[in-house]
């Protein structure tokens, strides 16, 4: 059975250090999606990821339950994708490929519908790398990762109204 974070969040405080390391084996992935898709780059996101997988390491003796574990880690790498944004030009450029071979994403490239499909994926990729950060956050978090407008809005610190129009 498959404990829940939180559960595995009082084991590694507790002392267990396998806690974590089933924590980073259920967060590896999603952690990395969210941050290429808010930052456009892989190798970027790997960083992002490395980075988020630090700052939980050393901050999780801090975390006292009053969010879901998920908003924690969420908000962690969001804060982290916005430190590495500041100062540095909107990217234009986009990861080609999302998909996985060997650690990296990529497609499969096989057949005309997932030719289609994979260049609807970079149009609609590129459209969302071009929004305004704030209303970017919200779009990631709301249709690639299925959060709720109330979960978004406890990662983001602001009310629901506010990203319901950042939606809009």
């Amino acid at each position: 059975m498959e404990l829940p974070d939180e559960e595995l969040v009082l084991r590694f405080q507790g002392g267990d250090e396998s806690a974590f390391e089933a924590m980073v084996v259920r967060w590896n992935e999603p952690i990395l999606q969210l941050a290429t898709r808010l930052t456009g780059d892989l190798e970027e996101a790997k960083d992002v990821r490395q980075m988020a997988l630090l700052k939980t390491y050393q901050g999780i003796g801090n975390f006292e339950g009053r969010s879901r574990f998920s908003t924690w880690i969420y908000r962690v790498v969001l804060n982290l994708c916005r430190d590495r944004k500041r100062g540095e030009a909107v990217r234009t450029r986009v990861e080609a490929s999302v998909r996985e071979k060997e650690g990296d994403y990529y497609l499969e490239e096989t057949g005309f519908h997932v030719a289609r499909d994979r260049e609807m994926a970079q149009i609609v990729a590129r459209a969302v790398l071009e929004l305004p950060p704030s209303e970017r956050e919200v779009v990631v978090l709301r249709h690639y990762h299925d959060l709720s407008f109330p979960s978004i809005a406890e990662i983001l610190g602001s009310p629901v109204t506010t990203v319901k129009s950042r939606m809009a």
